[in-house]
């Protein structure tokens, strides 16, 4: 044992042995080694041929700048503004060195300091000393001085990709999608291998919930920054979410490589060990990621799944609480929040929580389940409908096999096909199911087939009256089939009212505001639209604003 610990001892200093000959042995001039090393951003390689000239010549000012500069890109402030402590005295140096000492001090958490050496720069370095400026004052929480730094800046250095990602980033937090999209495209335009320009891309990108889109933002960035652990992190969790568990693994593993005990590549480890059953492993990662992402939503729900799968119903409670009030409406968290609460006998409570999510098309059997049990205790008559609805019918995997099917089908755009499974499932007692009417409805309106449509439609709201997807549905195909405008119009209020953030919604909305002559507000709600619509959505949208 001894033996074997020796030689995996000697094994890794011989591989670190390698790396550093490596980085050391590029070429006779480690200056121009670092500097080859950072123009390709591997700022890791450029710090060791960086010590390796300061060793030579600690004093030596542009060795000194470029590693303060590579310090920055690797997120050491305390390093970085000792390096740019010694060109302190040096006056060729001072003005680019104020505005980098800035973002030293605010990468250490001193934005008062940071904002002292940005009140007058070099116009040379004006990017950077705004974009601090910025930072700082976010940081300090004064947003309207933050806001007006952020538009001289522009105002004074309008092609900078950095400033730009930053406006961005500042109006995805408010909520405001068009103008990010416009800005994000600047950015990328003047800095088309910018970070900042891609990360910001990406993000809008997966608020578009385009994936593959954001993948591949995420993918160039990583390619141009190999060892930013951000562009790592959003790629391994996007392909987490598509079910590339091999790949985000391994992509997990280089972020904890690069930054041990990194919280959020913890979090995303333990959903994938929950996922695979590992209930231990999962918790273990989620202690080790301690509380620095207790305001993370994620975070919370998958402590509280935890918690209850291990009994702690009290503390699953708490987690789960704190999760739906980011995300409420999630059906999983409702379903295990009122699985704790009935088990430490808040069954009224529970059912409150429960009883809505469960009058909706998309609640589980699970759901259901739950919620006939706590309405029967309470003696809901509707209690007898969730557990009509939660009966699932003899030969369960070949009606998810053919569940599976049917959206394949819709996906292709096989009307036919899926016309003839959506029957099947009826016929096998799946008619008293809303999603099975809600999309058989869906099926026959593309096939033409508006009478059935309406009659299925109605169906499904009879099912399920308030839930948002079913009422767009009804109103939608009663639009489509020239049937009653009037009553799709209401429809598609109520249900915009109940998902105002679903953007097919609105966009049947638009097109019902306009059938009744509603002009203005069908072009208010259209332009709430087009920052997230594709090509072939533009030409939608174009051509109803010209019938408008």
């Amino acid at each position: 044992m001894i033996h074997a610990l020796k030689s995996a001892i000697a094994a890794s200093l011989f591989a670190i042995s390698l790396t550093l000959s490596a980085c050391s042995t590029g070429g006779s001039d480690p200056m121009a080694d670092a500097q080859a090393a950072f123009s390709e951003n591997d700022y890791r390689a450029a710090r060791i041929y960086l010590m390796s000239a300061l060793k030579e010549n600690s004093a030596d000012p542009a060795a000194n700048l470029l590693y303060g500069k590579t310090l920055l890109h690797l997120g050491d402030g305390i390093a970085a503004e000792a390096a740019f402590k010694k060109l302190a005295e040096n006056q060729g140096y001072q003005a680019e060195v104020r505005s980098l000492m800035a973002h030293a001090l605010l990468l250490r958490n001193m934005p008062e300091r940071a904002l002292e050496l940005t009140e007058s720069s070099d116009a040379e370095y004006a990017g950077l000393a705004y974009w601090v400026r910025t930072q700082a004052l976010l940081q300090l929480g004064r947003e309207d001085e933050a806001l007006a730094a952020m538009s001289d800046g522009l105002a004074a250095v309008p092609n900078d990709p950095a400033l730009l990602a930053l406006r961005g980033n500042y109006d995805v937090d408010q909520h405001n999608i068009g103008k990010a999209q416009k800005t994000a495209e600047l950015a990328l335009k003047y800095g088309p291998g910018n970070l900042d320009a891609l990360l910001l891309s990406g993000r809008l990108a997966l608020i578009r919930q385009d994936l593959p889109a954001a993948k591949a933002m995420f993918e160039k960035a990583l390619k141009l920054y190999p060892d930013s652990v951000t562009p790592l992190l959003s790629v391994a969790t996007i392909n987490a979410g598509m079910g590339n568990e091999k790949q985000a693994k391994a992509n997990l593993k280089r972020i904890l490589q690069l930054a041990p005990g990194h919280p959020k590549a913890l979090i995303v480890m333990a959903k994938i060990a929950f996922n695979d059953g590992d209930v231990d492993r999962a918790q273990a990662l989620v202690q080790s990621a301690g509380e620095a992402l207790n305001d993370v939503p994620d975070a919370a729900l998958l402590r509280g799944e935890i918690a209850y799968l291990k009994g702690n119903h009290e503390q699953a409670t708490d987690w789960l609480r704190k999760f739906l009030v980011e995300r409420p409406g999630h059906v999983q968290a409702i379903t295990r929040l009122g699985s704790a609460l009935f088990a430490t006998g808040n069954e009224v409570e529970a059912y409150k929580i429960v009883k809505p999510a469960a009058e909706r098309a998309n609640a589980t059997p699970q759901l259901l389940s739950l919620a006939a049990k706590l309405g029967k205790l309470q003696n809901d008559p509707l209690a007898a409908s969730f557990r009509i609805r939660s009966q699932i019918p003899q030969g369960r995997d070949d009606i998810e096999q053919k569940m599976a099917e049917a959206g394949k089908a819709i996906a292709s755009k096989q009307w036919a096909k899926a016309e003839v499974i959506y029957a099947s499932l009826r016929a096998s007692g799946l008619d008293r199911d809303a999603i099975v009417m809600n999309d058989s409805a869906l099926v026959q309106l593309e096939l033409g087939k508006a009478a059935k449509a309406v009659s299925f439609a109605r169906a499904a709201l009879a099912l399920t009256p308030g839930d948002p997807n079913i009422l767009d549905t009804m109103g939608w195909t009663l639009l489509q089939s020239g049937q009653d405008k009037r009553e799709a119009l209401k429809l598609l209020r109520q249900a915009t009212s109940r998902a105002p953030g679903n953007l097919e919604i609105r966009w049947h909305l638009a097109n019902a505001l306009a059938a009744n002559g509603q002009a203005a507000e069908a072009k208010r709600v259209i332009s709430s639209l087009k920052a997230f619509a594709s090509g072939d959505q533009q030409t939608k949208i174009d051509k109803l604003l010209a019938q408008l």
